[in-house]
């Protein structure tokens, strides 16, 4: 007897969703079963999200109630990967999450009400500050920060619009919380993970507890205050999930994935206790980060092709330790002008 799950037609597609994901929870797929998957979620865009997000969901909220027993991500996407030379890898994001513990029905989205612009927050050059936020949420804003906070009944979003911030976030299955970055947007339900925001364009988000999910969004933020500023609408269905203990790098054209050790992930919250701390950190990152905390700007100038690479441990308080690093350590010239501090090669015009 086959175990081929069949649907009649007038059943509802998230009803469909829901045996395809009791069915993956029950075992393999055979053959024929994988290609009927295959063929069902060809039908319609709107399958492949609805499996999709059934799966974060629940997969989500079954890793925030038994945390303290798992070391490692649960939720794994099934997707194609590219790996890269140094180990990160970037996905065509091509099919949905198999792992997980099973399936609960939940009701069809309806329209929800527009976003507004409820909160302002910012931070000084060198003053790091905390923030609640109106569900029990917590954001620790790094310094030279900014953010503004719009929520409405049906969802939580945050704009980092510079600079970066921890975000500790009350769970909440039924109003997701979103982080949104330019045109990359960080969905969690509960967690705990820190998002920058890089001068170049790139997002870089890193999970230190729970599940969230990094995709690309149609409007992207455009300037204070406008519809696309804060309806950011996702336009891939099939977002890239991170669990404790993986980043993800997202430019323009890829998003890179990769596991981080421990130590990398503690280098990156030090100026919570007041340090900055590299570990060959490429210069025009390392100048970005320090000038958060620089109460005159650090400019580079021309420094040579060769790639340059910072390691070191610096006080927030004392920016200028890290400039003599980089004349003692690189042979850099740092000159002073009105306004900057500018690093170049000593020979550069």
């Amino acid at each position: 007897m086959s175990n081929v799950s069949k649907f009649e037609r007038m059943l509802p597609a998230d009803e469909q969703a829901g045996h395809w994901v009791a069915r993956i929870d029950a075992g393999p797929l055979s053959a024929q079963e994988r290609l009927q998957l295959k063929q069902w979620l060809a039908e319609d865009p709107g399958h492949a999200r609805l499996l999709d997000e059934y799966a974060l969901l629940w997969g989500a909220a079954a890793h925030a109630t038994f945390a303290a027993a798992i070391a490692e991500p649960t939720v794994q996407p099934a997707r194609t990967v590219r790996r890269a030379r140094n180990g990160w890898a970037w996905g065509t994001l091509a099919g949905t999450t198999l792992a997980m513990l099973a399936w609960v029905a939940m009701p069809r989205l309806t329209p929800e009400p527009p976003l507004s612009q409820a909160e302002v927050h910012a931070t000084a050059i060198a003053a790091p500050a905390a923030v609640d936020l109106p569900d029990g949420s917590r954001t620790e804003l790094n310094a030279a920060s900014a953010m503004r906070v719009a929520y409405n009944p049906a969802r939580r979003r945050v704009l980092l619009d510079r600079g970066e911030g921890l975000f500790d976030v009350a769970k909440d299955k039924s109003r997701p919380f979103e982080v949104v970055v330019g045109h990359t947007v960080v969905r969690a339900v509960g967690t705990r993970f820190l998002v920058q925001r890089h001068l170049d364009g790139r997002v870089e988000v890193t999970v230190y507890e729970g599940v969230v999910e990094v995709l690309k969004s149609a409007g992207g933020q455009t300037g204070r205050g406008t519809t696309a500023d804060t309806g950011a609408n996702p336009v891939d269905p099939q977002p890239i999930r991170l669990g404790a203990g993986q980043v993800a790098v997202s430019g323009a054209d890829q998003t890179l994935v990769a596991l981080s050790k421990p130590q990398a992930m503690g280098r990156k919250l030090a100026w919570q206790q007041g340090r900055i701390e590299f570990d060959r950190t490429s210069l025009a990152d390392a100048v970005e980060i320090v000038n958060r905390y620089s109460a005159m700007p650090i400019r580079l100038g021309q420094v040579g092709t060769r790639p340059i690479e910072v390691s070191g441990s610096f006080s927030t308080q004392d920016t200028a330790v890290f400039l003599r690093s980089l004349q003692e350590g690189f042979g850099l010239r740092v000159q002073r002008t009105d306004d900057a501090w500018v690093v170049s090669k000593p020979d550069a015009s």
